[in-house]
């Protein structure tokens, strides 16, 4: 069991951050990082855990319920969600979607150092050849599992 230290005074036990989050980071600095991304003040216990947790399930709520706004209220571009997932903003052209995707996640791939963030990638890919080859199905919503990992890798 290892700790992570945050704002290199508090710390947490990776088996108390897994309890809590699902999943454990890379390091102590990507907890911090999710931390501030949430704007949750560290002070050391695992009630910080469970705000993290509330707050990131808040936000992944939110975004889902965006998505299902934006599906019933307009047509958007199957590809979009997937696009976001790597900070892509789709634009509803199919081909420039496309390229922008395959830089993006050619340039992210690369930069990868893990088997967790390459084995991400590569499901991002699959994904994307789903989406991208069959523009008329409906794209499945992100999963709070793959939503904590954007914050945690």
């Amino acid at each position: 069991m290892s700790n992570f230290t945050v704002n290199g005074v508090y710390s947490y036990s990776s088996s108390n951050i897994y309890s809590y989050l699902g999943r454990v980071p890379l390091n102590s600095r990507k907890l911090e990082e999710a931390f501030d991304e949430f704007n949750i003040t560290p002070t050391g216990s695992v009630d910080d855990l469970k705000k993290l947790e509330r707050a990131m399930y808040a936000e992944y709520s939110e975004q889902v319920q965006s998505q299902i706004a934006n599906q019933n209220g307009k047509e958007i571009a199957p590809w979009a969600g997937l696009c976001a997932q790597i900070g892509v903003k789709a634009t509803g052209d199919y081909e420039k979607d496309y390229a922008a995707f395959n830089d993006a996640i050619r340039l992210l791939s690369q930069s990868a150092i893990d088997g967790q963030a390459m084995a991400y990638f590569a499901g991002l890919k699959t994904e994307a050849y789903k989406v991208f080859e069959q523009p008329n199905d409906t794209k499945e919503p992100i999963t709070y599992e793959v939503f904590q990992a954007q914050f945690l890798r």
